[in-house]
């Protein structure tokens, strides 16, 4: 099992660096930086299409994959600019298996199909390292996420049969509240450029690794989630899904745009990567339980938290009422 590590909280808050306002990028759940700008991917219900887009966000370009993805989730990039497609979400756990799209810069493409070796899994999380060997993590509400580990490439050439998996242990993420239940839930992940940094985040926060040795083959991956990790509050994205770092070491994050909302903001936190094995400064005010209302965490998961704190309830007077009759 991965460890969990006491997390280091981060001196720097997210800035404003564009609006999403294209209807089309109203469910960006992937986002990657390089030479080409921004490219980005939507959830499920969307065509599997990668739009590129310019320092206002607006779309300037787009590649459609031929072969839709049942649900994209996250969206990687290798160092020579190949995109892959995280087709891994399964909100039902009902996938016999779930795929990764490999977009070559020359424009080739392939699928490559995935088994869990103990069932099907819902996740939103896809970390490329070196060696295209990827490394998947799981979605779970109590925050104990699965890491998944394929043993070969994900290479140019599909396989006949689903290529297995290996759970190479978990990491734990923190939730903070029965309120935001969804804070532990892994939603994406990135690879600094250098190599040195994994990132996962939640609804709430990112979390950022050390990887001091590079991320060239699958196993420093998950070497580096053995470690403490800084954490980064995301505050106020609603259902904030996609991750990823600039050239420069700068972290960038995205959420949704609810039906009637105002458009989602793509925001940056510069420097993320000097965040991570050096001393933090002071840290950034962690919002009081009154001010998470805006949490960034779907309606749903808000809902479920209101649920439980119900049901923890009238369990308790239920209890009390007994006592009293016994009495």
């Amino acid at each position: 099992m991965v460890g969990l590590g006491v997390a280091v909280p981060a001196s720097a808050a997210p800035q404003p660096r564009c609006t999403l306002d294209d209807p089309r990028l109203a469910e960006v759940s992937g986002l990657v930086d390089g030479p080409e700008g921004l490219q980005v991917v939507n959830d499920s219900g969307n065509p599997s299409t990668v739009f590129r887009l310019d320092a206002d966000c607006a779309a300037v370009g787009l590649r459609g994959v031929p072969i839709d993805g049942r649900d994209v989730e996250d969206l990687a990039r290798s160092a020579d600019g190949t995109l892959w497609l995280a087709d891994t979400g399964d909100n039902a756990r009902r996938r016999a298996s779930v795929a990764v799209l490999r977009l070559d810069p020359d424009g080739g493409q392939v699928i490559i199909r995935f088994a869990y070796p103990d069932g099907a899994h819902d996740a939103e999380s896809l970390l490329m390292p070196g060696d295209d060997r990827p490394v998947i993590v799981t979605k779970d509400l109590g925050g104990r996420s699965g890491l998944y580990v394929a043993d070969e490439p994900a290479g140019e050439e599909p396989a006949l049969e689903p290529r297995p998996l290996r759970r190479a242990g978990e990491v734990v993420v923190r939730g903070e509240a029965l309120t935001i239940v969804g804070a532990g839930s892994v939603t994406g992940g990135a690879i600094s450029a250098d190599g040195r940094v994994v990132a996962l985040r939640t609804y709430t926060d990112a979390w950022l690794y050390a990887a001091p040795g590079g991320t060239a083959r699958a196993e420093d991956v998950v070497a580096a989630l053995a470690g403490p990790p800084v954490r980064v509050p995301l505050p106020g994205e609603t259902q904030g899904e996609a991750i990823a770092f600039t050239p420069d070491g700068s972290v960038l994050s995205a959420g949704e745009t609810p039906v009637g909302s105002e458009p989602a903001t793509v925001r940056v936190v510069p420097d993320a990567v000097g965040l991570v094995g050096g001393t933090p400064a002071a840290p950034v005010a962690t919002p009081a339980p009154t001010e998470r209302a805006d949490s960034g965490l779907p309606g749903p998961l808000l809902a479920l938290g209101a649920v439980l704190a119900g049901v923890v309830l009238v369990a308790a007077v239920v209890v009390l009422v007994r006592r009293r009759r016994r009495s």
